[in-house]
């Protein structure tokens, strides 16, 4: 029998599948579990690449670029964000406010852009931050739950389409008189 020729390679142990196993198998693995997501139910699963969304999924899978893309999960029923005012009236007194901002996303449209939950908080903190700056303090009460029915809808023109301001209410107002 002829020596092997020198450019053919055979595994003469026969544990070529050992390195498919050991090394192989687990990085394929790996990157499909890192870039597939399923959607859970009450969720709904958004691509984001630079602040837009690229898809979305509200049943089944969806795939990402590991490294351009991330997932973003939104819940779909309603969630109540709380929310923190600090102002001042409009005759000098210091306030701080409690209010609790309700959420409802119905649908999120690809290439929209993509608006964290922080955002939102902090543009429904303004808004009703600068609605305490221009009433006084002993009116404060009676102006703020007037102006709740109109706060849904400022806050709502800065969301993307699809996600919609249910209720903004103050639940609780804290003045210092001294």
């Amino acid at each position: 029998m002829p020596p092997p020729d020198e450019n053919t390679v055979v595994d003469p142990t026969g544990t070529a599948w050992v390195v498919w196993l050991v090394i192989v198998g687990p990085g394929l693995l790996f990157a499909t579990l890192a870039c597939v997501r399923r959607a859970g139910p009450g969720e709904h699963v958004v691509v984001v690449r630079q602040g837009r969304v690229v898809r979305s999924r509200r049943h089944g899978f969806v795939a990402r670029v590991p490294g351009l893309e991330r997932f973003e999960p939104v819940p779909v029923g309603p969630r109540v964000l709380p929310l923190v005012i600090r102002s001042r009236t409009a005759d000098g007194v210091d306030v701080v406010a409690m209010a609790d901002l309700t959420l409802e996303v119905h649908r999120v449209e690809a290439g929209t852009e993509h608006v964290p939950t922080a955002t939102v908080v902090r543009v429904a903190e303004e808004a009703v931050g600068s609605a305490v700056g221009r009433v006084e303090v002993c009116t404060l009460v009676d102006d703020l739950a007037a102006l709740e029915s109109q706060w849904p809808a400022e806050v709502g023109r800065r969301l993307p389409d699809g996600t919609e301001v249910a209720a903004l209410a103050v639940t609780e107002v804290e003045a210092r008189l001294a």
